[in-house]
């Protein structure tokens, strides 16, 4: 009789869509090609949603291995399992692979129930502990993993580095997860697709790849799980490559998506992580994808224009000036960007992170910015003891971020991350008060709600960005009794209360699901709209705007942010704010013209309700620039009128 082998990978789901269990099925896709594995092993089922844990439980029949996936957002709920599992079935082999799980053995001391831990790429490796356990073999040659001796010492095997991914067959081609697609309609799942490992650069906070050798897979099996993707109507697929856009090839396979989409209607979109120095590749790509609806957005990832930050954690960025240029390249082109940045990174101060954040919008970046909390990965750089006490880092353990995810219920797991909250060069205030700034830049000028007034005062008083959101922030917190001062004063709290780890926007209204803190504030302020700029209008008429202007650049500002219930816009205006601010956006300045013109502009699909706005707007397309309407040239009519 075969031996039951489960494989546990817990994913989490934004409403009914969840991630089919890619990293499992790679394991069981290399080592069930082996004639001794498929005789002696028998794959019992995948567990892949992250279901109540008594439910997971339940399913699993006499066990002889059970494997799991292990990361941030499931290592607890893993952990829970398999201690029950080990308890019912103790001659039940546990084992943990995956990123959450140290470079060391420290794990089987921590959790007796864990049998065998899996350090790296795992197909080489796994296969060779099933061929080992089969024939009797001691598991002592077996590469990479770490395990308890009969003795209670711990051995950790030699560690190998596999170079080649080409005899990598695919889950998906295998089938392996055809009977869960039959049990459910093809929106609920999202797809995972690699087409190369590896990366060449040490970012310190990153412990995406064990290997810095790029290996390839076969384009013929890249062209075929799309043609798979396709055939079973798989709205999002997430590429998980390191640097997308650091081969020639990869345009080609971007082309592939492109031709598979026009030819079969999917897939809708086609996502990843693109080439840290973004070059022609990468425009080429983005461009491509973006002009056939594919991709919403191309990423422009900096981190931090703070030198010796970016010395710290070994990142080299492209200058400001070529990012400036490239930006326009994206602009001119019509393709939305946005730009990633991190926040606690050693050597990063609050000044230079607000400037930081500032000079992006100096050098052309408008329309998107995303801020995320620098996480400390147990394979990180960051991660190890003697770096964090050489920059002072301060980690907090809270309650994971559960952005785009249901916060846990009481009965529920809940999951934890590592969070960098100070450095020898950023105070723990310091930093509450750097992720409100941003919080602030983001919610009033890339989501656009003050962005037109915040570039006109720029160009035409010569007030930085950084002391317009600087003063903007000052009204806030002294205009008590304002929905303003009440979103902010909130979120500081957050911010500021390391334990509660709410640093996620969660509220009813706008659906089941936590949102970035700018988002959230951009959805309560224009939930009570009028309200809103009723309350801002003296900090904005304190900048003293020839009236004539500032009347109607309040008309424009409030008429061009999307909101539900709303029909095609029409604006009769004496000044051509539509050509004034679409020339700055991309680098070419030209003095506000005093022209009579009707800007007609139409808005696509009606929302009629603020859940879906939060889902169709907010989630699908903020990147894509949609919370402004004028966003989108084809949409926008403009007429003089002598």
């Amino acid at each position: 009789m075969k031996k039951n082998i489960y494989f546990v990978q817990a994913g989490m789901a934004y409403d009914k869509a969840i991630y089919l269990p890619y990293a499992s099925g790679c394991l069981v896709a290399y080592a069930w090609q082996d004639d001794l594995v498929k005789n002696e092993y028998e794959l019992a089922d995948f567990l892949f949603r992250h279901e109540d844990v008594y439910a997971a439980f339940a399913k699993i029949k006499e066990p002889y291995m059970a494997a799991f996936s292990c990361s941030i957002w499931n290592f607890e709920y893993n952990k829970v399992l398999a201690k029950m599992i080990k308890e019912k079935y103790p001659k039940c082999l546990i084992v943990f692979g995956g990123h959450n799980v140290p470079n060391n053995f420290s794990l089987l001391k921590d959790l007796d129930f864990i049998d065998i831990l899996f350090h790296g790429e795992s197909e080489e490796s796994f296969l060779a502990l099933l061929k080992a356990l089969a024939l009797g073999n001691s598991i002592e040659t077996v590469p990479n993993i770490s395990f308890k001796e009969p003795d209670g010492s711990f051995f950790r095997t030699q560690t190998v580095y596999f170079d080649n991914v080409k005899n990598y067959p695919s889950p998906y081609l295998l089938g392996l997860f055809d009977k869960y697609l039959a049990e459910g309609p093809p929106e609920e799942f999202c797809y995972i697709v690699e087409t190369n490992r590896g990366c060449p650069y040490h970012c310190a906070y990153c412990d995406w790849c064990f290997s810095t050798k790029l290996k390839l897979f076969p384009m013929e099996r890249i062209m075929k799980e799309i043609e798979w993707f396709a055939a079973r109507k798989a709205e999002y697929i997430f590429c998980a490559d390191a640097n997308f856009g650091i081969l020639e090839r990869d345009l080609e396979i971007a082309q592939w998506v492109v031709d598979v989409k026009k030819r079969t209607g999917y897939p809708l979109i086609f996502n990843g992580c693109y080439a840290k120095n973004s070059d022609d590749i990468v425009f080429e790509i983005s461009k491509l994808l973006f002009d056939n609806k594919a991709n919403k957005a191309a990423t422009l990832a900096y981190q931090s224009l703070n030198v010796t930050a970016l010395e710290n954690v070994n990142r080299k960025n492209f200058s400001i000036e070529s990012f400036s240029k490239l930006l326009q390249r994206y602009n001119e082109a019509g393709i939305p960007t946005y730009t990633e940045m991190i926040l606690g990174l050693p050597g990063e101060t609050y000044e230079s992170f607000c400037q930081g954040l500032c000079g992006l919008i100096e050098a052309g970046q408008h329309s998107n910015s995303t801020v995320y909390a620098c996480q400390v990965y147990c394979n990180s750089l960051l991660g190890q003891k003697d770096y964090q006490k050489k920059y002072g880092i301060e980690v907090a353990r809270m309650p994971i971020n559960f952005i785009r995810f249901l916060p846990p219920k009481k009965d529920e797991i809940q999951e934890y991350i590592d969070l960098i909250i100070a450095t020898n060069t950023m105070s723990r205030e310091m930093m509450a008060n750097a992720m409100i700034f941003c919080t602030c830049l983001q919610c009033f000028h890339h989501i656009g709600l003050l962005r037109c007034f915040a570039v006109y005062l720029r160009h035409e008083k010569n007030i930085s960005y950084l002391v317009f959101y600087n003063k903007l922030l000052d009204y806030i917190f002294s205009a008590e009794g304002t929905i303003m001062n009440e979103v902010f004063v909130r979120m500081i709290d957050m911010c500021i209360d390391c334990s509660s780890g709410e640093w996620t926007y969660c509220d009813a209204r706008f659906g089941d699901t936590g949102w970035f803190m700018e988002e959230g504030a951009f959805l309560e302020l224009i939930y009570d709209y009028e309200r809103f700029w009723q309350e801002i209008e003296s900090f904005l008429k304190s900048f003293d705007i020839d009236c004539s202007i500032y009347t109607e650049m309040l008309h424009y500002q409030k008429s061009i942010i999307r909101m539900p219930n709303q029909e095609d816009v029409e604006l009769h205006l004496n000044y051509d704010y539509y050509n004034y601010f679409l020339n700055i956006f991309t680098n070419r300045y030209q003095p506000l013209r005093k022209i009579k013109n009707k800007l007609t502009v139409k808005v696509d699909k009606g929302i009629t309700n603020w859940k879906d706005y939060a889902r169709l707007v907010m989630l699908y397309a903020k990147r894509r620039g949609d919370t402004v309407i004028t966003n989108t040239k084809k949409n926008v009519r403009l007429e003089y009128i002598k």
